[in-house]
């Protein structure tokens, strides 16, 4: 692909912002400055760039089809027509407030590993609103190999645990599920157990456990109801027990059903695992919503948008090029920001790194951006500022950039004052939402909030790359002498380390977003985080006081 030319697309400008002296002479009662337009998106460099990250966007909207599709046609005939169950995304819209939209994550997950591919990790997860209030729900789906848990599984299903808890969202399963793939079991047992330790952990924080029984809950899988606070479970589709009718005839001889031995009617009437009696899928959805509505939980406020003045074509511009340059930044963070105003902090003082405030829908929010290595002056003042941020209760969202960041050095001094800025982020209080845009690579992947120093959500547009080093500095491996037989291939997809695919199939991103999108998610993002923040501004005394750097 032909290099395209960055200064081509940006016009030469003094000056990001609108002038403070102009903001004065009109005296405007809106807070912050209005940045000035740079980005030109009428260059044939533009276009080309527009066209690349199109075809990206194409791409991410195939690989969300086959996730969408679960287990394929013979999967959803299994499910809907011999075991005459309502479809996973079909049970999410039913459980949610009318008209409400569902904010999936982790959607691409389990696609091109090594063991094959698990659409969607076999479970449908995202943030929903029922009854107003936001609730993370885990549904497996039984058309995936039959509700199978895979290491993807577990995998995604502690990740969104670990957001549930983080942003003290309570939870709805939706089970469905026939236990572990056991040819995987050594990968699967540790890491699912800590899935029912966490369950009890966030019931004695506060943070609800509610189970919706739609399925069999065989082996494992039967411990997600047993260690939820509240349980509901539908007649004849629903089964709970670790080892099932096959098992109980091997073992004693016995024949026994699935309902006798963990159907709704014993388990309501007998054990008492279950709390709740649903006749079938349609009354456990109404069951399910009331329990919900007894949780007495807040619901969350709807966001007031106030759009940007530039069009988000802009964005979809930048996520299209090889690199992105402080001119890019700001054109991005002004295609973000409510009516592009934007307020910047230290302007003057580290050149490659671009902090300030913004609104995202009338939340208030700090920005670090960067373009460039970090250098001693920047991580200074990137230190500086997240902890102003955390002071006064400000959520931050980092936008990683290390395109132009390849092949530059790092003495001493600049490594300490690194140090400092992921000590000053990795402390704070606050909510951290981070958005990879432009790649990241080496240390940016700490001082720049990584998927290592738990942000509340960590996304990436899909042109947007991972790296551990700078692959310009990287020598090649050496080659192994002798031809190894190849390995059988299982999946259909091949994805290069490192990059947004890859990423999200493994679930060390929550998504990728389209680059048109991105305001919206961030702004999704933040209100979740900040909705039951608490703030302890006046009591943190000189410990929580901002050191200047």
């Amino acid at each position: 692909m032909s290099r395209i030319n960055i200064k081509s697309v940006f016009r030469l400008k003094t000056s990001y912002m609108v002038g403070h002296s102009q903001a004065l002479s009109t005296k405007s009662s809106r807070p912050f400055p209005v940045i000035s337009d740079c980005l030109d998106t009428s260059t044939t460099d533009a276009n080309k760039a527009l066209a690349v990250s199109k075809a990206a966007d194409e791409e991410l909207s195939k690989l969300r089809e086959v996730c969408i599709q679960g287990g394929g046609e013979k999967g959803i005939a299994r499910h809907v027509k011999l075991n005459r169950k309502v479809l996973v995304r079909d049970r999410v819209k039913n459980l949610l407030d009318p008209g409400c939209e569902f904010w999936e994550l982790c959607m691409t997950a389990g696609l091109g590993l090594e063991y094959g591919d698990v659409p969607a990790g076999g479970v449908v997860a995202g943030v929903g609103k029922i009854h107003g209030v936001d609730t993370m729900i885990i549904a497996n789906d039984g058309t995936v190999k039959g509700g199978t848990f895979y290491p993807i599984t577990i995998t995604k299903q502690l990740r969104l645990q670990e957001i549930a808890k983080k942003n003290r969202l309570p939870c709805l399963a939706v089970v469905d599920t026939g236990g572990a793939f056991l040819p995987l079991q050594a990968d699967i047992f540790l890491q699912g157990g800590r899935g029912f330790g966490n369950q009890a952990i966030m019931s004695s924080q506060g943070i609800q456990q509610v189970a919706l029984v739609s399925g069999l809950c065989t082996a494992g899988g039967a411990y997600a109801p047993t260690m939820s606070d509240i349980a509901i479970i539908t007649h004849r589709i629903g089964n709970i027990y670790l080892g099932g009718p096959p098992l109980v005839k091997a073992a004693t001889g016995e024949v026994v059903t699935g309902e006798e031995l963990g159907g709704a009617t014993m388990h309501c009437s007998v054990s008492g695992i279950t709390d709740h009696f649903a006749q079938d899928e349609e009354e456990s959805f109404a069951i399910t919503r009331d329990v919900m509505a007894t949780l007495n939980l807040d619901p969350t406020p709807e966001l007031v948008d106030d759009p940007p003045l530039y069009s988000s074509e802009g964005l979809e511009v930048l996520a299209g090029m090889e690199n992105i340059d402080k001119s890019g930044m700001i054109a991005l963070l002004a295609r973000i920001t409510d009516a592009s105003r934007f307020f910047e902090f230290k302007a003057m003082f580290g050149g490659n790194l671009v902090c300030g405030f913004g609104h995202l829908y009338g939340q208030l929010t700090g920005f670090v951006a960067n373009a460039g290595p970090i250098t001693a002056a920047d991580a200074q003042k990137g230190g500086h500022f997240v902890q102003l941020c955390d002071n006064r209760d400000i959520p931050l969202v980092f936008l990683q950039n290390s395109s132009l960041s390849h092949g530059a050095g790092c003495d001493g001094t600049t490594m300490k004052e690194r140090a400092k800025f992921m000590q000053c982020q990795s402390v704070v209080r606050v909510p951290k939402i981070t958005l990879n845009v432009g790649g990241v690579a080496g240390d940016e992947n700490y001082t720049m909030c990584g998927p290592s120093f738990q942000p509340n959500f960590y996304f990436m547009w899909p042109r947007a790359t991972m790296t551990k080093s700078d692959p310009n500095m990287m020598e090649p491996l050496p080659q192994a002498e002798g031809v190894k037989k190849p390995r059988k291939k299982l999946s259909q997809f091949e994805f290069s380390m490192g990059s947004a695919a890859w990423a999200a199939a493994r679930t060390v991103c929550d998504g990728i977003v389209e680059p048109a999108g991105s305001r919206e998610v961030l702004a999704r993002a933040v209100q979740i985080g900040m909705f039951h923040h608490v703030r302890e501004r006046d009591t943190r005394g000189a410990v929580r006081s901002v050191v200047r750097m």
